[in-house]
């Protein structure tokens, strides 16, 4: 059975509503990204959230776990294409003051990877998040970290 465009449209409010409220459930950083975060501020690396999640929750998350640590996250919204539109990134480094040629993209998907690609600049593929080493590697990010700390590694 399908569902009609207008039915589509009730179930996605209802999930985003269902998502804004309980967003935070089971929700936290992986170990050692907090300490990662406070060395890359510390040596004054600039850093930003692009997810595919909705705008409103990517914003308020990382606010509430991170705080000035990433100071710019951008969400699904209207006005920017979803990854691997390299869109999110471009407004990151903007917002950032920063340049293209000085930014490393870290990402736990070949949506990521791909992501990277699409916005001319290096992938780090982290290991730790939602898919594996080999799925990381066959997609085609320039680096593979198993830990947080390795990311200094490549810097």
């Amino acid at each position: 059975e399908t569902c009609t465009d207008e039915e589509v449209a009730a179930y996605l409010k209802e999930f985003k509503e269902h998502y804004e409220q309980n967003m935070e459930n089971k929700t936290r950083p992986f170990d050692g990204i907090m300490e990662l975060l406070l060395d890359l501020h510390r040596y004054s690396y600039h850093t930003a959230i692009v997810s595919n999640k909705f705008d409103l929750a990517v914003k308020a998350l990382a606010k509430t776990y991170f705080g000035n640590l990433i100071p710019v996250a951008i969400g699904e919204s209207l006005n920017v294409r979803r990854k691997p539109a390299p869109d999110s990134v471009f407004t990151a480094i903007k917002e950032l003051g920063s340049d293209i040629k000085k930014t490393i993209y870290v990402g736990d998907s070949e949506v990521d990877v791909l992501t990277a690609k699409n916005a001319g600049i290096p992938c780090i593929g982290v290991t730790w998040g939602f898919r594996s080493r080999e799925v990381l590697r066959d997609s085609g990010a320039n680096y593979l970290i198993d830990t947080p700390r390795e990311i200094f590694t490549l810097l």
